[in-house]
């Protein structure tokens, strides 16, 4: 019995020391893994279009408040929110009884005055008369020189008077035609081709202009609409007048509108920290596709060139003070040789180069940093 059960032990041991022996020279020589390839990338011709992203606004090129010029109640309101209107289209009335009034009292005024300056007149040619007169006799010598001298005084005296007259007719003619103008107000028509956008008054409403226009409503012309694009401080050197820019909405179902950058606000807008200048451009909208305040992504196209060398942008290194980039080129062994390269545009995918590099050429994706790199090596020493 014990010699049967140390046999099987032994054996047991056998085993598993032929078991260890055969793991031991398996683990010594065996062969390390094939390290998998850099992933690299491959310098070729494509076409490149750098643009600057920004978000922007979309407002009515003309927007104009209508006011209200004289005082008065809202009679008639001729319009909806949202109609279209033409030039000279009638907007508003307003009740006219006050300005009839001033208009009827203002013609009374000009009577009156127009009546007193022809009874003037009709004393000065009497005047004429009697100095002529005077003259006659004075000189055959059957009257004095006083009385001469008085008619001629008299005269002088009237013309002056309907001088005086004349002066205050026209001024009361003045005081008319502005109280006619002032009537007219109280009709409020367009004063341009536009869509009523804003109205925020009432039928009965009273309104008072001594100090302030009052706002009746808004016209904005939506044929053409103008895109405010807040562009950092950051992009805005990239960005000259007469560049493509382009924008879709979130609604628009994938169409994409396209204009040219009209102007640069000189005078930057600041949020917090950040600094952004407003670039603005039109795109057309008679279809009415699109509304104001709406937000939208704009690109702008700062530059663009087609079947230059181009290479992945992450590939480039550091850029050193010439302005260069360290690139790392692999050869047919994956062995990796640093170069310098000098770049053009890009467009977030794809980088063009201007020297450093040839067509067929691969190039390291994603390249160490130079502090990433001594590390390395520092770790590879101690080891």
């Amino acid at each position: 019995m014990k010699t049967s059960l140390l046999k099987r032990w032994r054996v047991r041991l056998i085993v598993l020391g032929l078991v260890a022996v055969a793991t031991a020279g398996w683990w010594f020589t065996r062969k390390p893994p094939t390290p998998p390839a850099p992933p690299t990338g491959v310098v070729a011709l494509a076409d490149v279009t750098q643009s600057v992203q920004a978000a922007g606004v979309l407002q009515a090129k003309t927007k104009v408040d209508v006011g209200a010029q004289v005082s008065g109640q809202i009679q008639t309101i001729h319009i909806e929110l949202g109609q279209q209107v033409k030039k000279g289209d009638l907007l508003v009335s307003l009740d006219p009884e006050l300005a009839r009034s001033d208009v009827a009292q203002a013609e009374a005024a000009v009577a009156q005055a127009s009546a007193a300056l022809d009874s003037r007149r009709v004393d000065a040619d009497a005047a004429r008369r009697e100095l002529k007169r005077q003259q006659r006799l004075l000189a055959g010598q059957a009257t004095s020189g006083n009385e001469a001298e008085k008619a001629e005084i008299d005269l002088a005296k009237i013309e002056a008077d309907l001088r005086g007259q004349a002066a205050n007719l026209t001024r009361l003619q003045a005081e008319l035609d502005k109280k006619k103008v002032n009537l007219s107000y109280t009709r409020i028509t367009a004063p341009m081709n536009g869509t009523v956008v804003n109205l925020p008054v009432q039928v009965g409403q009273t309104l008072i202009s001594v100090q302030i226009t009052p706002v009746i409503l808004t016209l904005a012309d939506l044929d053409t609409i103008t895109v405010r694009t807040k562009v950092p401080e950051a992009d805005i050197q990239s960005v000259k007048v007469g560049q493509t820019a382009r924008f879709t909405t979130l609604s628009g179902e994938g169409k994409r509108y396209e204009g040219k950058v009209r102007v640069i606000q000189p005078v930057p807008e600041r949020a917090g920290n950040a600094v952004f200048y407003n670039v603005l451009f039109e795109v057309d909208n008679h279809d009415r596709a699109l509304f104001s305040d709406m937000t939208v992504q704009v690109d702008i196209e700062t530059g663009s060139a087609k079947q230059v060398l181009t290479m992945p942008v992450v590939a480039l290194g550091e850029r050193g003070k010439d302005g260069r980039f360290t690139v790392q080129v692999l050869d047919a062994a994956n062995k990796q040789t640093p170069r310098q390269v000098r770049v053009g545009l890009q467009d977030g995918a794809k980088v063009q180069i201007l020297d450093g590099l040839k067509a067929g050429e691969k190039v390291l994706l994603a390249p160490p940093s130079a502090a990433d790199a001594a590390a390395s090596s520092a770790s590879a020493a101690s080891s």
